[in-house]
């Protein structure tokens, strides 16, 4: 099979098909690199005979580049894959088999290794067949699953179906995590959905759309991040033509008439500059015009108005590059301070090679300088640093996989950080050791300073921009840690271990790391400070029943419940602090102290007593309605000003209701005894103001809203807020945010809203 490469003019470079091809898969045998090949449809007569093909060339790749076991692992792949995808068609009509023999040939057509190939064939297994990671665990091995899981989409179904989106946020994270500990992740998925866009067509429309989306939102920007142009550009230009078919036709057809219009030109600029260096300059051996590709345009409906992208000037090495330039130069006009060496500081892409630009024919051009190792390089990204032993990458991968990782251990992921991530340009900063590190286009200084080291982040405080030996004592030097970066600068980062991270670092940042560790380092303080609150709680709480703290920690008995809860001392404590278990209940719960010789009831009876004239009852004045030793009673909802009456309830808490409730009276009958009934008073200070909102339920009508305000406008009440919907049942509910008022004020309303029959319930 060879393939069929679309001609173009000599010395132009171009991307674009003619409309009467299509797109299918390179062939030549171990061959590292993308082929951009193309081939009819009818090279296959029918789709067994491309299953067959597939199968031959895959085991031969196999065979010439892999281990007896693993081609008697192909082997069993194909033949399992053959059962479990046995009658499943795809909405093409073709074999579902024929999706993982594409993409697994793709695989051997990049050069990458026959385990890679083997996980490839079995990369749909699980989500489409039942097939199952145990299976591929015990009969291929664990790295398999974990390839295979890292490319399945997490589906939920049934009672535990949840939304699309979390559905989508769950398998980027799968994907993510499986990514930092294997590239080849990626380039699987990739493949994948590359043979699956070729075949989108045949979608729904609106399932059409929603993946087109999703790859040019996530994938492309991620395939552009390890270097993987030519796929990059195919998934960008199937995107364009499926989610803008119309926009797509028009500009395939401005491309071609600029083109007719603009190579004689491009031409012309093309020789003038061979001219210039290809005398008595052995380095030099071709220039290239890089025509723009079409698939640029999906963001920008602007007309099409020039085709020539760069010159891409082809040299013998690294030290022609830089003679090239020179001449470049001396013969030409320069545009000033245009001049970009990616040789010396590679980008994080691990892109290489000069750039400067040049006035040509009245027109400013862009200039590429390279050698053809860097030419294959910047072609194929990732895939040029492949070699024999496949865990081993680049540093510059490295810090993209690191930054992977930071995402995906995120406690919480997010879809925009996803795509955030995806869609930043990067930027390379330096240490002053001179170690680089890339990060997003708009990080700060205390992105910066997260990325090298935890601690470093905590105590951050600012940095020295470009400092020195001379000028390490100049203030003027000194940065914010909010203050953003910009390329090549040099940084070294101030500390200071009094200060501590606060939530407005989060703003100050643009780094999932960054934000994962600030946030780790609130929680952390918040729990020192609940763990604190917590043994404040418990001690006061303890000394009621005449225990000693450290004591009754260690009991016997209360490390056994401890035990039984999944709890420790710190746990235990710092939930008590952030109020997430209430200690009283816990207590009578497992018997921890003795409630029969003291309880609330004698708290009470510790407070102020007044006697009432003519009486031998004590009243108790209640003088903070919001005490958690009280109770207000829901059933008739007490409020300060009302006239009421109390007791002690079964779970020693003092229950107050109004002094004519059903409800009291009938728990009243059912006290065992009398003692437990408490005669209680009002007395609150009056000047004392609170905000206080109103959740209103009632029979929905005409005019209900008006009537209730009107009674709080009686009452000399603003009203800061309000907020009413429908409920089932011809019901209505009503909520009202009420200006700081006093508690006289406040049951003023209450005693107007109170006897109004529409109104079923307030709170």
């Amino acid at each position: 099979m060879n393939p069929q490469v679309a001609q173009t003019p000599e010395g132009i470079a171009d991307g674009e098909a003619s409309s009467s091809e299509v797109k299918t898969y390179p062939t030549g045998k171990g061959h590292k690199g993308i082929s951009t090949s193309r081939k009819k449809p009818s090279a296959f007569n029918t789709d067994q005979q491309q299953i067959g093909e597939l199968k031959k060339n895959i085991r031969a790749y196999v065979r010439a580049n892999g281990s007896q076991q693993e081609l008697k692992l192909l082997q069993k792949a194909l033949t399992e894959i053959e059962a479990f995808h046995a009658d499943q068609q795809r909405r093409s009509g073709q074999p579902v088999i024929i999706h993982p023999l594409r993409v697994a040939w793709q695989i051997c057509e990049v050069g990458l290794d026959p385990a890679t190939v083997i996980a490839a064939l079995l990369h749909d297994a699980v989500e489409d067949t039942p097939m199952t990671l145990g299976h591929i665990n015990k009969k291929y091995g664990p790295w398999y699953s974990q390839i295979v899981e890292g490319v399945t989409k997490v589906k939920h179904e049934g009672e535990n179906a949840t939304p699309l989106r979390s559905e989508l946020e769950a398998t980027y994270q799968r994907m993510l995590m499986a990514l930092a500990k294997d590239v080849r992740v990626l380039f699987i998925k990739m493949f994948d959905r590359l043979d699956n866009m070729r075949d989108m067509q045949h979608m729904p429309v609106v399932k059409r759309r929603r993946i087109s989306q999703e790859t040019l939102n996530v994938y492309v920007p991620m395939a552009r991040r390890l270097g993987l142009k030519e796929i990059c550009q195919e998934h960008t230009e199937l995107c364009f033509q499926l989610l803008y078919p119309k926009r797509y036709k028009q500009t395939i057809k401005d491309f071609e008439n600029l083109k007719k219009d603009r190579l004689p030109a491009i031409q012309k600029m093309r020789e003038k500059l061979e001219n210039g260096l290809q005398h008595g300059f052995v380095g030099f051996q071709e220039a290239e015009a890089i025509l723009i590709h079409p698939s640029t345009k999906v963001f920008d409906p602007s007309p099409v108005d020039r085709i020539l992208e760069r010159f891409q000037i082809l040299v013998k090495d690294s030290l022609s590059c830089y003679q090239t330039l020179g001449l470049l130069h001396t013969n030409f006009s320069a545009v000033p301070l245009r001049i970009r060496d990616y040789i010396s500081n590679p980008l994080w892409n691990g892109y290489q090679g000069i750039q400067t630009e040049l006035n040509l024919e009245g027109e400013r051009i862009e200039i590429e300088i390279i050698s053809k190792l860097m030419k294959e390089s910047n072609r194929n990204g990732i895939l040029s640093h492949w070699n024999e032993r496949t865990s081993e990458l680049e540093d510059y991968y490295r810090t993209y996989l690191e930054q992977l990782d930071q995402i995906a251990d995120a406690e919480e992921l997010r879809m925009v950080d996803v795509l955030n991530y995806a869609q930043t340009e990067q930027l390379q900063v330096f240490s002053p050791k001179g170690d680089v590190y890339a990060l997003p286009k708009g990080a700060t200084v205390l992105d910066f300073a997260y990325y090298i080291h935890t601690d470093l982040g905590n105590h951050c405080i600012g940095a020295m921009v470009n400092p020195s030996w001379e000028t390490r004592n100049n203030t003027n030097l000194r940065v914010p840690r909010e203050r953003q970066l910009f390329h090549g600068e040099c940084l070294k980062i101030l500390m200071d271990p009094g200060v501590r991270p606060s939530r407005e670092w989060i703003d100050q940042t643009v780094t999932a790391k960054s934000h994962v560790q600030i946030r780790r380092a609130i929680n952390l303080q918040n729990a020192s400070r609940a763990r604190r609150l917590g043994r404040d709680i418990l001690g006061k709480e303890l000394e009621e029943f005449g225990e000693r703290l450290e004591e009754w920690l260690n009991k016997e008995e209360v490390q056994k419940i401890f035990s039984k809860e999944n709890l420790n001392e710190k746990k235990f404590l710092q939930e008590l602090g952030l109020r997430k278990r209430l200690i009283r209940p816990f207590l009578k719960k497992y018997r921890l102290v003795d409630f029969d010789k003291i309880g609330r009831l004698r708290q009470l009876m510790q407070g102020r007593p007044w006697y009432l004239f003519g009486t031998q009852h004590p009243r108790y004045l209640i003088e903070n309605p919001e005490d958690p030793l009280l109770r207000m009673a829901v059933c008739c909802q007490p409020i300060p000003g009302d006239k009421i009456v109390a007791f002690v309830n079964r779970e020693m808490e003092i229950e107050i209701h109004r002094h004519l409730c059903e409800i009291f009276s009938e728990r009243r009958n059912e006290q065992a005894a009398n003692d437990n009934m408490l005669e209680v008073e009002w007395n609150l200070e009056k000047k004392e103001e609170k905000k206080h909102t109103l959740n209103i339920q009632a029979q929905d009508g005409k005019g209900i809203l008006l009537k209730i305000i009107k009674i709080i406008s009686a009452a000399d009440v603003a009203i800061e807020n309000t907020d009413s919907h429908s409920l089932p049942g011809n019901l209505a509910s009503i909520k009202i945010s009420l200006e700081p008022v006093n508690w006289q004020k406040f049951h003023r309303i209450m005693e107007g809203l109170r006897p109004l029959k529409f109104i079923t319930r307030i709170s």
